[in-house]
């Protein structure tokens, strides 16, 4: 009630305003003040033809003067034309002043709009900028890491002499923290080279088993190291798909590693493809603490994790789910999570199925070129 109030009395003040506007009175730039004019009009034309009709008086302006001299109440319907034409010629300025206004108004939104994608495409370009200095930084630094793990491997081998077991110890831990450096630093240099759109993809004929068993045959040493047993439910046929084996192959890696990251000592994984609808769906589900639903989604944002304090107990950037969306939309997949607390994760991953007229096609290539 007391919103309905305060727009009444807006509109009341607005009007009054009006009134003193000298655009009201204007018939030449308010069109409404003759409108309303004329509207207002046919009042006294009626009632005079009226009075002059009663009395047989004769339809004259002499005629019309003396009725008003008899009768001096026939001024209100003299007035009416003039009334209306204040009040709509009041509505006429009240109508230009909001038109006015809008104008004003879209004209602000529209610098406004010019001044945000400026600013939009500034942000774009410092972004690819950013994603070339990360990536040239990244391939900078590992070059050096490389030397040090070599020097680091030709010492525990003792090709550089002999070493205590307090030294190996030692180049033990070193070279481990020296793998996580690496490892980190091939997340960046990935995601780095994928954000700047320079990351090369080599798509072929491929077997979507083969990569998903050298993914699961290079991180099973991890798997066992933690006592964590990988069940595997992969169809006897090829899955053939049109992709880049090793980034497809990364990508199953990322989500495989996160698996193993995540479940308890002694728990297992579970791994599956199947066929559906032209689609291979591959499913990768763990037996961690799980994910709350509110922050499944940021996962597949930059540098954002589950836990991101920095007394976590995982180590990475936040960069690895990324890598894998990415990866997988360039291939025309989609990938996602489900996840409840308490319940595990399962990471999923859909890419299109290689047709078989695809497939003839390849093989016909193939073997052409095998005979030329």
């Amino acid at each position: 009630m007391s919103l309905k109030h305060s727009s009444a009395s807006v509109l009341v003040v607005e009007f009054l305003r009006a009134l003193l506007a000298p655009h009201t009175y204007s018939p030449h730039k308010n069109i409404e003040t003759l409108f309303g004019f004329l509207w207002g009009l046919p009042i006294p034309v009626f009632a005079f033809a009226i009075h002059m009709y009663a009395t047989g008086s004769p339809c004259t302006i002499q005629a019309c003067v003396e009725i008003v001299r008899d009768n001096p109440l026939y001024l209100i319907f003299v007035a009416h034309p003039f009334l209306f034409a204040v009040i709509f010629g009041a509505l006429g300025t009240m109508r230009a002043q909001r038109d006015f206004q809008i104008d004003a108004l879209i004209a602000d939104l529209e610098q406004h709009c010019e001044q945000l994608f400026s600013a939009n495409e500034k942000l774009t370009v410092v972004d690819r900028l950013k994603s070339e200095f990360l990536a040239n930084v990244t391939h900078e630094l590992k070059s050096p890491l490389v030397t040090a793990l070599g020097y680091s491997d030709r010492i525990l081998s003792e090709k550089l002499g002999p070493i205590t077991d307090r030294q190996r110890n030692a180049l033990d831990v070193s070279k481990r923290n020296l793998i996580r450096l690496r490892n980190l630093i091939e997340e960046i240099l990935d995601f780095s080279r994928l954000e700047a759109g320079v990351g090369k993809f080599n798509f072929e004929q491929t077997n979507l088993k083969d990569l998903i068993e050298a993914a699961g045959s290079d991180l099973l040493l991890k798997a066992r190291d933690r006592n964590i047993t990988i069940h595997s439910d992969i169809p006897d046929v090829p899955a053939w798909v049109s992709g880049d084996k090793m980034k497809l192959t990364q990508a199953i890696e990322n989500l495989l590693d996160n698996a193993i990251k995540f479940s308890p000592e002694g728990k297992s994984i579970h791994l599956s493809v199947k066929s559906e609808n032209d689609y291979w769906h591959l499913r990768i589900e763990d037996s961690g603490a799980g994910i709350p639903p509110d922050q499944l989604a940021l996962l597949f944002q930059r540098f954002s994790q589950a836990d991101g304090s920095t007394s976590r107990p995982y180590s990475g950037m936040g960069l690895g789910l990324v890598i894998v969306k990415k990866i997988v939309e360039a291939h025309g997949g989609e990938v996602w999570l489900e996840s409840q607390p308490g319940a595990g994760t399962t990471a999923h991953i859909r890419i299109r199925q290689l047709s078989n007229n695809a497939l003839e096609t390849k093989e016909t290539a193939h073997v052409t070129s095998a005979i030329g």
